[in-house]
């Protein structure tokens, strides 16, 4: 990325670049808030992917998956509580409609029997009919 000049226009990088790590090296070394960030995230991330194969390992995806969940929803609450962002309905109603969905495809919350075998049956590309244990002789007397 460093090699691709946009202009000033879109950034005020120096020379024009798209990401000029050698800039962030340099900001990096010289303010020490910078350096801290740095290092508190990296930290974090190390943490969160340490957990999050603890928990894939221990448990399992879906249990791991349903945490991702809760940490968004962590986060949403501690930006809430420190004033960064107001509250609206609509991000709880997007919250839920998320959940409901990852549950609903990691068979968390069980779908009806017919979801399931019709999704069975398109999976496989079978053209079977869905009843196949019926005897026809003994039905058309």
């Amino acid at each position: 990325m460093y090699y691709i000049k946009v202009g000033n226009n879109i950034f005020n990088n120096p020379g024009g670049r798209l990401e000029d790590a050698l800039d962030a090296f340099t900001q990096i070394f010289n303010n020490w808030r910078v350096a801290l960030a740095l290092t508190g995230t990296i930290v974090s991330i190390a943490f969160f992917n340490f957990a999050g194969l603890s928990v894939t390992k221990e448990m399992s995806a879906t249990t791991r998956m349903i945490l991702d969940s809760v940490r968004t929803f962590t986060v949403w609450i501690f930006s809430l509580i420190v004033k960064w962002q107001e509250f609206h309905w609509l991000q709880i109603v997007g919250f839920i409609i998320l959940l409901c969905g990852m549950c609903l495809y990691n068979d968390v919350i069980l779908r009806p029997l017919w979801i399931k075998i019709c999704a069975r049956y398109a999976k496989d590309g079978e053209t079977e009919p869905l009843l196949r244990n019926i005897d026809v002789e003994s039905s058309s007397q």
